[in-house]
């Protein structure tokens, strides 16, 4: 493997540890679409399926280094 694949597979475990951790279900997913997985959204992020943005402040640097 080169070094980029390296890179974005330690990119890709590292958004899947914050969701584990920060992340909450979209609630305007449960009301539209109740038979589909809601999205899980990390603070202030946008929702792609119905565009409701999560109202918690954004994760510090402090955040990020504790995953």
């Amino acid at each position: 493997m080169g070094d980029m694949g390296d890179v974005f597979r330690a990119m890709k475990d590292h958004r899947r540890k914050l969701r584990i951790k920060f992340g909450q279900e979209c609630p305007r997913c449960k009301e539209t679409v109740p038979r589909a997985s809601p999205s899980i959204l990390l603070p202030a992020q946008k929702c792609k399926v119905d565009g409701y943005v999560d109202p918690r402040p954004r994760l510090t640097q402090k955040d990020h280094d504790s995953v």
